[in-house]
């Protein structure tokens, strides 16, 4: 069988995307075979990318698409022939559109009425004729953000293509796009091997890539860039910092890697590492090198795009020029850094600083949001001490935290580099003589950034991050900057996430529906923003944090009934530690462990549940209690809802192993007593006592929710 290769060649992508379009373009190719019947194994597709191009191979290819007979739905009989059984109009356009006559047409009975049908083949085609429409459907369905038009062409694409190569085996795809014509044409390495190359079968592409200085294969490049920076850096004894999302990046802007190994002077190592840090690896893409012991090298890295077959003197003057760019970088940053530290890092002599700075449009500046963080801060810390949580930092530590956490804002280093916002922060606390638990706090509060960041050590950070991203959900709800199913250019669900990880990782009993609730009503309300906040607007924000709850539950694996079973009863947000703890039981109950005792509670229970009417009263005289059955399960209610009362479960699985003594009581009501009596009054008392049951299983959860498993 037919091997297919489909290569773009264009002007230099953006490193960011090329991996989701040679992606999606390997799913539109796919999906076109499959539309048309053609079935190809997985493990026969690969993709190859570059900065100037996007490929994608597959093996064995069948030949020719199968025939399928299909069954094609027609109008109603009745329409489609008169009363004297000729075919009307709308027969004629039917047996047309099927390519049938009217002999062939067959009718069928759907749900008491007689529709026409058409069985006609299809398919039969080589897979040669149906490539052309399946590549260019392919390529046109790429989607992705700033497409360009470029020319007088009307196809769109991130940058403008330059050639198109279209082969099955030996055989050229013949097709026009964006006005190039297909080909078995490709190119090499734009400096080092710019003359055209014949592919003259797809199974030869890498390889000849490969020859004219291009690897195709990006997990290539990426291997190829960890090798040569390791390799280099074993030379000085160091070990390069090699960042995934740096080397991915890297390697998407290179074809032919290689390395070269450059300095800096030493005398830029009196700047704060996080500095160098960001101007190379941020700024410049290089990769820095840490020293035997542990600490920054005035060594780094250069990946270049092609010198390992250069000659020393071309390597010396990229070397020379790397080299050049860095320390006028770092002449920048020591220039920034020595003027910062000229300025007092304290709230009062910059307090008007941050009100020159905008928060965002509309919502005021920064020097009013740092008032509301400062504000709410010293809320949380002070219910956490009404709750009795054991806290190592004092409110002093917390209110400085909060004062100081937006001041580096206002600082040339991250007016500079605006990554270093909050790690500059850190830094110059450090320097004006904080104590760790506020200059720490400062740069965590932050925290998560990204996926997977760190969460924040200190409590001053934990507790000064909670309140600054409570405070952004809040403010950018307010003026209708929500997250859509595409975006979310705030990163608001990330901070969302962050505020009830941070909560469930410290355990910490905080009451976020109260926190929303005082932010928007005690502190929204005295600043510019007072006039954003609309009716109902609280709803909508713990929404969202309720769904960030969820998405944390089912992160850790916990299944979805028995987190709804939880959340319906109460307002989880009042108390997340409880609701988490609460799914973790009805897991290990009814999903992992003991089902033999536990499932038989469960149908019991949603036994009890189900046939309690909406309007059943929970209050009832238990002199009314005339059976055997109905009294011993009131007793045993009363017993459980005062040892709730007097607070002697020591956990919630105490609470559930004392209802799962309620299975045999439960069962036996219900075997000998009616609920729905005909007599009104006990049918009132037999549903009363059933809500008292209900009420009290709604201590855990709405039981009727959770899925019988066997």
């Amino acid at each position: 069988m037919p091997d297919l290769l489909f290569e773009i060649g264009t002007e230099e992508l953006p490193p960011s995307l090329i991996e989701g379009f040679v992606s999606q373009l390997k799913e539109n190719i796919i999906k076109g075979l499959e539309e048309n019947f053609i079935v190809c194994k997985k493990e026969n597709t690969q993709t190859f990318s570059t900065p100037r191009r996007i490929a994608v191979l597959i093996t064995d290819i069948p030949n020719i698409q199968p025939e399928k007979t299909l069954e094609i739905k027609g109008p109603p009989r009745n329409k489609a022939f008169d009363e004297n059984g000729n075919p009307t109009q709308v027969a004629i356009g039917f047996t047309k559109k099927a390519n049938i006559t009217t002999d062939k047409l067959i009718t069928k009975n759907i749900n008491g009425a007689d529709y026409l049908f058409a069985s006609t083949k299809v398919g039969g085609k080589s897979t040669k004729e149906l490539l052309p429409e399946i590549l260019v459907s392919s390529l046109k369905q790429i989607t992705g953000d700033k497409f360009m038009t470029w020319g007088s062409k009307s196809e769109k694409f991130a940058r403008p293509i330059r050639w198109i190569v279209a082969i099955l085996d030996k055989e050229i795809i013949d097709f026009t796009y964006a006005n190039i014509k297909s080909s078995n044409i490709s190119y090499g390495h734009r400096f080092l091997s710019e003359q055209e190359i014949k592919i003259e079968q797809p199974i030869e592409y890498k390889n000849i890539l490969k020859e004219n200085y291009v690897l195709v294969d990006s997990n290539e490049r990426k291997s190829l860039i960890e090798s040569l920076a390791y390799k280099l850096a074993n030379k000085i004894n160091g070990k390069p910092l090699i960042e995934n999302k740096l080397l991915q990046e890297v390697t998407n802007i290179t074809e032919y890697p290689g390395a070269l190994l450059c300095n800096f002077d030493e005398e830029f190592l009196t700047l704060p590492p996080k500095v160098i840090q960001t101007v190379l690896a941020k700024h410049q893409k290089y990769f820095v090198i840490n020293d035997r012991n542990g600490k920054l090298s005035s060594n780094f890295i250069v990946i270049t795009n092609g010198t390992e077959i250069n000659n020393e003197t071309v390597k010396n003057q990229i070397k020379k020029g790397n080299e050049k760019v860095v320390r006028a970088r770092l002449n920048d940053a020591g220039f920034f850094y020595k003027e910062d530290l000229k300025t007092p890092f304290t709230f009062e002599t910059q307090k008007n600083s941050l009100s020159k700075i905008a928060f965002q449009k509309k919502l005021g500046s920064m020097e009013e949001k740092v008032t509301r963080i400062i504000k709410l801060s010293e809320y949380i810390y002070k219910r956490l001490v009404a709750e009795n949580t054991k806290l190592e930092s004092s409110i002093d530590d917390i209110i400085q935290t909060a004062q100081l956490c937006k001041l580096d804002l206002n600082t040339n280093m991250v007016f500079e580099f605006t990554e270093l916002q909050g790690e500059m922060g850190s830094i110059y606390a450090n320097a004006n003589g904080y104590n760790k638990n506020i200059s720490e706090g400062i740069r965590e509060h932050y925290y998560p950034r990204f996926y997977g960041d760190s969460t924040p050590k200190t409590e001053s950070g934990l507790i000064v991050g909670i309140a600054d991203k409570l405070d952004n959900i809040t403010c950018l709800f307010s003026i209708g900057k929500l997250p859509t199913g595409s975006a979310d250019p705030f990163a608001l669900r990330r901070q969302a996430q962050g505020v009830i990880e941070h909560t469930l990782n410290r355990n910490w009993n905080l009451d976020l529906t109260n926190l929303i609730d005082v932010l928007i009503t005690n502190f929204l309300n005295t600043t510019s923003i007072k006039d954003k906040i609309s009716g109902g607007q609280d709803k909508s924000i713990k929404d969202f944090l309720l769904q960030r709850f969820i998405t944390s539950m089912e992160n850790i694996n916990y299944e979805s009934d028995l987190i709804d079973s939880v959340i319906s009863i109460r307002d989880p947000l009042r108390d997340i530690i409880s609701a988490k703890e609460k799914i973790h039981l009805l897991k290990e109950s009814f999903v992992l462990r003991n089902k033999e005792r536990y499932l038989p509670f469960l149908i019991a229970a949603k036994r009890l549940v189900r046939i309690v009417e909406k309007d059943a009263n929970g209050g009832l005289d238990k002199n009314n209690l005339k059976t055997n059955e109905e009294q011993n399960l009131y007793k045993l209610f009363e017993d459980i809802n005062k040892k709730i009362a007097s607070e002697k479960y020591h956990s919630q699985k105490d609470l559930l192993d004392d209802f799962t003594n309620l299975t045999n009581p439960i069962n036996q009501f219900f075997d000998n007593v009616l609920v729905n009596d005909p007599d009104p009054k006990i049918k009132q008392t037999r549903q009363s006592l059933l809500k008292k049951g209900k009420d009290l299983f709604e201590q855990i959860c709405d039981f009727n929710k959770i899925v019988e498993r066997t």
